[in-house]
């Protein structure tokens, strides 16, 4: 009676240790087995890269690649059909590249054609492939399983003949669909916008008074400031400046250029004349005098009209001074002033409060 429990215990380990194997008793296990997955995503329909190197050394006439539930080859290949498993038959998958081998195409007969779950290839000449050559096979328009994060088998059967009788190698990967991370946010409608004396856009900006010192008649006086903007608007923006010229009291310095809105004309005169009361601006890089930059940054606005050629100054409220018409990126703009005095210009401080305004159409 011992005996026999005995002999019951020692058959029951024995089938435990057949099925924890998951490669056959008689079949080497091919090396740097990989399966890479075009897409993860359930339900997708994509591309699937087989990779390995055979264990043995010897012809290769037919392979089989299963997708399985379970790596066991003493196991039957279980697997759901389309609406839970893998499919090579909903969407007729395809060999669309092979290396290591060549001239193998999908099993017709015997081996047979593609399965729900099974893809042979086979070889009218079977190939003499050694174990250090790295077979891949990547097979298109092949269907994951409908469940998200599901694990499942890849496995991989090399045959030395043709009609994938005579088994040479087995081995199995593991591979797993996935749930796909949708990441979202939202972008308003922007315009950016920001006015002051020194920084380089928006996040530094600061700054509100520009000194142009103590004027003469002999001497040019210069100051700057700066303004930075960027929009999604579809139709860009428009910068305008409103404020009167210098003046203190009653007295005043006359605003370079024709006093009219947006005017290219001259009359008073544009540039710069030391010895003639004139007060002007624009966004260029001038040197007469010296002073101002160019407009910078990776977006596309640029100074409009009079402000927007070098040496050349106006000055007129509500006037644009710079534009896009479209979305555009951060730009930085450099307002140059320029101060010229007669000798007969009336003492006092003069001072002006300059407004930029900046419009976006969307």
């Amino acid at each position: 009676m011992k005996i026999k429990t005995l002999l019951a215990r020692t058959s029951s380990i024995a089938l435990l240790l057949a099925l924890a194997s998951p490669f056959s008793a008689q079949a080497v296990t091919p090396t740097s087995r990989v399966l890479t997955l075009g897409s993860s995503a359930a339900g997708a329909v994509t591309t699937y890269s087989f990779g390995f190197k055979p264990g043995t050394t010897g012809n290769i006439g037919a392979i089989k690649f299963e997708m399985c539930d379970s790596p066991l080859e003493a196991i039957g290949c279980v697997n759901s059909g389309d609406s839970n498993g893998v499919s090579f038959t909903s969407n007729t998958a395809t060999i669309s590249a092979q290396s290591g081998i060549s001239g193998f195409t999908a099993g017709t007969g015997t081996p047979p054609a593609p399965t729900t779950n099974a893809f042979r290839i086979t070889n009218g000449t079977p190939q003499n492939i050694n174990t250090s050559t790295t077979v891949t096979l990547t097979l298109q328009n092949v269907h994951n399983p409908s469940a998200s994060n599901k694990q499942f088998y890849g496995r991989i059967t090399t045959y030395s003949d043709s009609s994938g009788t005579v088994e040479v190698d087995f081995g199995s990967v593991a591979v797993s669909t996935a749930n796909q991370i949708v990441v979202s946010g939202t972008m308003p409608e922007s315009l950016v916008f920001c006015v002051g004396t020194s920084g380089t856009d928006c996040s530094n900006m600061t700054g509100s008074a520009v000194s142009l010192g103590v004027f003469s008649p002999v001497a040019t006086n210069t100051g700057t400031s700066l303004m930075s903007a960027s929009t999604n608007a579809g139709f860009g923006y428009a910068i305008t400046l409103t404020g009167t010229t210098l003046s203190s009291g009653a007295n005043t310095i006359t605003a370079m250029g024709t006093q009219s809105l947006n005017s290219a004309g001259c009359s008073p005169s544009c540039t710069s004349t030391t010895g003639t009361s004139q007060f002007g601006t624009n966004v260029k890089s001038n040197a007469t005098p010296t002073v101002g930059n160019n407009v910078s940054g990776p977006g596309t606005s640029v100074g409009v009209g009079g402000y927007n050629t070098a040496n050349a100054f106006r000055h007129f409220t509500g006037d644009t001074v710079a534009s896009v018409s479209g979305v555009t990126n951060t730009n930085l703009f450099t307002n140059s002033y320029i101060v010229n005095v007669g000798g007969d210009q009336a003492a006092g401080v003069y001072t002006a409060t300059l407004t930029y305004i900046c419009t976006a159409t969307f």
